[in-house]
């Protein structure tokens, strides 16, 4: 009676004679690093691992692999940096791991978060002024909810877009930097 093989082994037997060029090879090397990365990234912003282990997973893929592995892990935490959540450790990490001065980013940060707080601290005024004058509520009990005003909504995406065009400058010049760099 004839083996019955498994759609695996037919595969594996018709593919065996072939091989990935220098080039697949560090490719794929480079998608499978990414998504290591992402999930140690992930763990340490979770709380679920350390820094020293961090560091630690990250020496050990600089010896297995033939990337730039500082330089691929700064880019993945610089593309996650964003407004209106907390980047205290992915700009600590920059810092210490990767040896970039992120002063100006945690400034730009820093006055987004101001600029919006000024902005809602004047725009809840507007809104309970228009409260009392319009529908007699008022009382320090009443604390509008901004998140469904439309004209706040308006302001925070203008506020965004202008501090956008500087973070994406700031993240391009770091790219920049990162690229120079031998590691």
């Amino acid at each position: 009676m004839a083996e019955i093989k498994s759609t695996l082994d037919i595969v594996m037997e018709k593919t065996k004679h072939l091989t990935l060029s220098k080039e697949e090879k560090k490719e794929h090397d480079r998608i499978e690093v990414t998504k290591r990365l992402k999930g140690l990234l992930q763990k340490y912003e979770d709380n679920l691992s350390r820094k020293e282990q961090l560091k630690v997973e990250l020496e050990r893929m600089k010896t297995t692999y033939d990337l730039n592995i500082k330089q691929m892990v700064s880019g993945i935490m610089l593309e996650d940096l964003k407004f209106g959540r907390d980047n205290k450790l992915y700009l600590d990490l920059l810092n210490e791991i990767c040896g970039l001065d992120v002063s100006r980013l945690d400034k730009m940060f820093s006055d987004f978060q101001n600029t919006v707080e000024i902005a809602a601290e004047k725009r809840i005024k507007k809104l309970t002024k228009n409260l009392a004058r319009k529908h007699a509520i008022y009382g320090s009990a009443i604390v509008p909810n901004l998140e469904a005003d439309k004209e706040w909504q308006s302001i925070l995406e203008k506020i965004e877009a202008n501090f956008h065009k500087d973070l994406n400058k700031e993240k391009a010049d770091f790219k920049g930097l990162l690229g120079k760099a031998k590691v």
